[in-house]
């Protein structure tokens, strides 16, 4: 019986409860107005109108009696004069007249000192004119009935009726509102049940469409939807990268140590050293990448200089570009101060920086230029390789990514390298892009705010 009590939902709640104040607004007036109206009224006639009907009713004084008078009027006015003998009180004509109306009406006229006029719902009497006939004392009263009005005007209706049709209008858009309201939640429930049993695609279609705070809730289901999905789906690919990753060397690492065991020397034990810094290196990236992810890495920030962060890396990694007989040229002004984390972007810089030596030819020359403008400070580093597709540009952001399919030593690193420049550059508040230079080569661009 649970299920049946409507306070248990909301459309019940809304529409039991607006139901109410409505029913009790709506009784409310219709009882106000029905104690404020009066359907009979009685008052003086205006003294032209009286005179005016006086002068008609003189035109039958020659009649000799009420029945001749009678005739007279049904023939020249058909239906427009009630006839009443002042002695006796009785209406000698009787047109009609409604069911409910009163005769002692009649009477309340007759002690005015002169002509009155009352109107009952849509007939109206004006008199008593006097005639006197003969022996007969005739009271004239001349009758006049407006049109009746249709049944949509609500104030001569039955008072039932009026109350009836209340109770039904509020009843329907009672209802209307409760559904109005409780569809599109039961919606987002199912929505949110179907999301919570695993169905990452699902999304809200009708209630996005609405332009109220429902509509509202609906784009943020979506929105929170389509993080929660994205971000399942990249902890999936991340998990499924790192294991790859990391089978490699140790796979590596495992037939160098079963060769040296074979061959029982030591000639596999650098082999064995270089797979496991290798592994050191990529969960050191993995943690680091962890931490900028979650939110998790608090940035140390400091004033420095860049022009010197970025020339002192420079020529760390000069040897390694020596190796390949590369040029790397220093494009930078003047000294530029900025606030942020030095370690950390030292490290996003270096990263660009390596991976530019590292598919670059030989020979080849690799720009790296500063430059200011708007609160920003532009670090662009440029080389001569290969360059990579217009549509991938954006993806060698992403961990583990590799335009190429292979995963050896010559063609890649981690995979961790650009995607931690780009966390690194996002926690300062900075945007990093990538751009082709004509048809060979590759430009990184970072930008962060001086302060």
């Amino acid at each position: 019986m649970k299920s049946l009590n409507p306070f248990h939902y909301l459309a019940g709640r809304i529409f039991i409860w607006f139901w109410l104040v409505l029913l009790s607004a709506v009784i409310t007036a219709v009882l106000l107005s029905r104690s404020l109206s009066e359907p009979t009224e009685i008052r003086r006639l205006s003294p032209n109108i009286a005179a005016k009907i006086q002068r008609q009713v003189t035109h039958y004084q020659h009649l000799a009696n009420s029945e001749s008078l009678i005739k007279a009027l049904d023939k020249q006015q058909p239906n427009r004069w009630l006839v009443v003998n002042t002695q006796t009180n009785k209406i000698s004509s009787i047109p009609a007249l409604p069911k409910d109306f009163d005769q002692n009406w009649l009477t309340e006229l007759s002690q005015l000192s002169r002509p009155g006029w009352l109107k009952h719902k849509n007939l109206t009497l004006a008199g008593p004119f006097i005639l006197q006939l003969g022996d007969e004392s005739l009271a004239l009263y001349q009758k006049r009935q407006h049109r009746v009005r249709p049944w949509w005007h609500i104030h001569d209706a039955p008072q039932h009726l009026v109350l009836l049709f209340m109770l039904v209008i509020s009843i329907v858009a009672s209802v209307i509102l409760a559904i109005s309201i409780s569809k599109p939640l039961r919606e987002l429930l199912q929505r949110n049940l179907a999301f919570a049993n695993g169905e990452l695609d699902v999304r809200v279609l009708n209630l996005i469409k609405r332009q109220d705070e429902l509509g509202q809730l609906g784009h943020s289901f979506n929105t929170m939807a389509e993080r929660i999905s994205a971000l399942l789906t990249n902890q999936q690919r991340l998990l499924r990268d790192i294991s790859h990753e990391l089978r490699s060397p140790l796979a590596r690492a495992q037939l160098a140590l079963g060769l040296t065991e074979r061959q029982q020397n030591l000639q596999q034990v650098p082999r064995i050293k270089q797979e496991l810094d290798r592994i050191d290196t990529m969960l050191d990236e993995l943690l680091t990448y962890s931490k900028l992810d979650a939110g998790q890495y608090q940035l140390q920030k400091q004033a420095f200089d860049l022009t010197e962060l970025v020339a002192d890396i420079i020529e760390v990694n000069q040897v390694e570009a020596d190796a390949k007989k590369q040029q790397i040229e220093f494009i930078a002004k003047e000294p530029i101060e900025v606030h942020a984390d030095s370690q950390l972007l030292a490290r996003a810089i270096e990263n660009v920086l390596r991976n530019a030596i590292k598919y670059s030819p030989e020979a080849s020359t690799i720009s790296c230029s500063l430059t200011t403008g708007n609160h920003l400070v532009t670090i662009s580093i440029c080389d001569q390789g290969d360059g990579i597709e217009a549509h991938l540009l954006e993806a060698i952001f992403e961990p583990f990514y590799r335009v190429s399919d292979s995963r050896t030593n010559n063609t890649g690193g981690t995979g961790l390298g650009l995607a931690i420049v780009a966390k690194v550059i996002r926690q300062h508040a900075g945007t990093v892009t990538a751009s082709k230079i004509s048809d060979a080569g590759l430009c990184i661009t970072m930008q962060i705010p001086v302060n």
